[in-house]
């Protein structure tokens, strides 16, 4: 079983950049998540209450068989962002950023041991960024709750980045980012170097947040993996989540 990563959120916040998807018509009807036929009359899912179906048949299919293992493995994730592609709960709203960095894991900790240990020198924070929505980087697979797929990809920008960077770089593209410097702060001088990460995530609906988490893999694992993957990376990285 793969080492599962723990969180100690320090601070969240939303500054309502958008609310709605951006990497489709939100505004289009809804397909069978089966056959990705459009019909008159699609029933939804009992469960998660998005996914739609034009038949009895497709239902059970793709429940079982559909894309990255069937629906069954996305239930959840499409309850938790609705047909509306909002997220709206805290909890709901902590268990997709965990869902996210997961994903991440074996690519963010090594970059920010790397950049920290052998290039910055510094205790800094990692800054884990999306062009997409909170509730669209949750979902397992890049297809919308109207059942279309997202016609452009889904991207996260890992950044490794000093207390000062925050201050004179990045708070200066986003004054709004101001609010978050006492907790990031703390995080900073708190997290144990040896074995945790501290974590700014922003996402372009808005949502923010401060932690620590552990580092997964160990560190001297990170250590290994951040020289082979990051040694020829420059300060930042992209990755599509779809790829990892």
């Amino acid at each position: 079983m793969a080492t599962q990563s723990n969180f100690d959120w320090k601070q969240v916040a939303e500054l309502g950049y958008a609310e709605g998807p951006d990497s489709n018509d939100d505004m289009a009807e809804a397909i069978c998540f089966g056959c990705g036929k459009e019909a008159e009359k699609l029933s939804r899912c009992a469960k998660c209450e998005v996914a739609t179906y034009c038949s009895r048949e497709c239902q059970l299919e793709n429940w079982k068989s559909g894309a990255g293992g069937g629906h069954k493995f996305a239930c959840d994730a499409y309850k938790r962002v609705s047909s509306d592609m909002m997220i709206v709960f805290p909890d709901d709203k902590e268990i997709a950023r965990k869902d996210i960095f997961q994903r991440i894991r074996f690519y963010a900790c090594p970059f920010a041991v790397y950049r920290s240990e052998s290039v910055v020198k510094k205790r800094g924070f990692m800054f884990i960024q999306s062009d997409s929505t909170l509730a669209e980087m949750s979902l397992p697979l890049p297809i919308l709750a109207n059942g279309r797929p997202c016609t452009k990809s889904r991207g996260i920008f890992m950044h490794f980045l000093t207390m000062n960077e925050y201050k004179e770089e990045l708070c200066k593209d986003d004054f709004e980012m101001v609010i978050m410097g006492k907790e990031l702060g703390k995080a900073v001088e708190e997290y144990k170097q040896a074995e945790e990460l501290a974590i700014l995530m922003r996402f372009r609906c808005g949502h923010i947040a401060v932690g620590i988490t552990q580092l997964v893999p160990d560190h001297d694992l990170c250590q290994t993996l951040g020289k082979e993957y990051f040694e020829e990376a420059g300060a930042a990285v992209q990755l599509n989540i779809d790829d990892v």
